[in-house]
């Protein structure tokens, strides 16, 4: 059993003096050493950083040894945790994220809310849902890799790809077979991202290409409890006039269109194409476009800029009284606006917003 101190973790700082933290030159993407240490009290704290809640216990009669590092990009992060003597971990409720847990090296086995699972290279990793407990033992030297996904993002996910709002989170099968069939897909888009963002010429838009291919994958290439609506079949194609509204609202969602707009670009009456609408994707078209506003109001929010706020966000697209735009906001993706601002501001390595102050 390795009694040696853990490894050192680079990241992609470059310059003079210490650094715990690396923020890259474009927006969205951090880096960030949160612990490397053989101090237990230290590692403790960092792992609750990430996994609220979360005790951690060392392996009795090994040299503890701990390092994590996270590089972040908006709603995933990739966690790096290297554990040369090994232990046990327990998390009360995992929060509002889904997690992915694989191995770069060692083993590792635990339970997800009654569900066992092991974590070996290249054959088995795990998948835990949010409200649920989870127990690991780790009996040697080991090297997770770790993909912790916003639940707001893959909830709206889901929703973008099937048109079904959620009441709750999706609850994934916890174990998860990564050598062969549709987990190996999963297993290899993740590690795609994972060595993407892991490179100091990462770029963002191949990223969010490659996120959206990590949640699709995840959705349709896992079962879960929602599995049943992907696996059914396919809606008939739209008609040529639904397209072309799409096409119109997606290229102008954050402009003040009209109906009337809408209309004249399909090219047909209102009544035929609310009522196409309604056949082909469920709801009519300024619902549907109120469903773009929301989708991109998140995206701006989980990427901001220094100047990024929820109330700017809530003008610009047109989505109405800030109040009633957070109630709704919270009911589609799980979390406020301001939280979901407050992780992309951490995210891109900007200061938290101080709390304004009543007169």
């Amino acid at each position: 059993m390795s009694g040696r101190a853990p490894r050192s973790v680079q990241t992609s700082h470059k310059g003079k003096g210490p650094s715990r933290a690396a923020q890259a030159p474009w927006a969205g993407i951090a880096r960030a050493q949160l612990v490397c240490t053989g101090d237990v009290g230290e590692a403790r704290e960092a792992f609750r950083r990430v996994y609220v809640g979360a005790t951690l216990e060392p392996k009795r009669g090994t040299s503890f040894g701990c390092a994590m590092e996270v590089a972040s990009f908006g709603t995933l992060r990739v966690v790096a945790g290297d554990w040369p003597g090994g232990g046990r971990a327990f998390v009360p409720a995992v929060g509002d994220q889904y997690i992915l847990s694989l191995s770069a090296g060692g083993e590792s086995a635990g339970d997800h809310a009654g569900e066992p699972f092991r974590v070996v290279p290249g054959r088995r990793a795990a998948l835990f849902s949010p409200g649920r407990s989870c127990s690991l033992d780790v009996s040697g030297a080991f090297h997770g890799r770790t993909l912790v996904i916003d639940r707001g993002a893959l909830d709206a996910h889901f929703t973008t790809l099937t048109g079904a709002a959620l009441r709750g989170p999706i609850r994934f099968g916890t174990a998860l077979d990564i050598e062969d069939g549709p987990g190996r897909t999963v297993h290899e888009v993740a590690q795609l991202f994972r060595r993407q963002i892991e490179q100091s010429w990462a770029s963002p838009m191949l990223l969010a290409e490659l996120r959206g291919a990590l949640f699709t994958s995840l959705l349709v290439h896992t079962r879960h409890s929602l599995s049943e609506i992907l696996d059914a079949p396919q809606p008939r194609v739209a008609p040529a006039c639904v397209r072309k509204a799409e096409e119109y609202m997606a290229a102008h969602a954050a402009e003040p269109i009209t109906l009337a707009d809408i209309v004249a670009a399909a090219g047909v009456p209102e009544r035929s194409l609310r009522a196409a609408f309604v056949a082909s994707r469920g709801l009519p078209p300024m619902d549907f476009l109120r469903q773009r506003r929301f989708e991109l109001a998140r995206r701006q929010l989980a990427e901001p800029s220094a100047s990024t706020s929820v109330a700017g966000v809530v003008a610009a697209l047109g989505l109405g009284n800030p109040g009633r735009f957070s109630v709704e906001y919270k009911r589609r993706f799980g979390e406020s606006p301001s939280e979901t601002l407050s992780a992309g501001r951490a995210a891109a390595g900007l200061p938290r917003l101080r709390p304004r102050r009543r007169p």
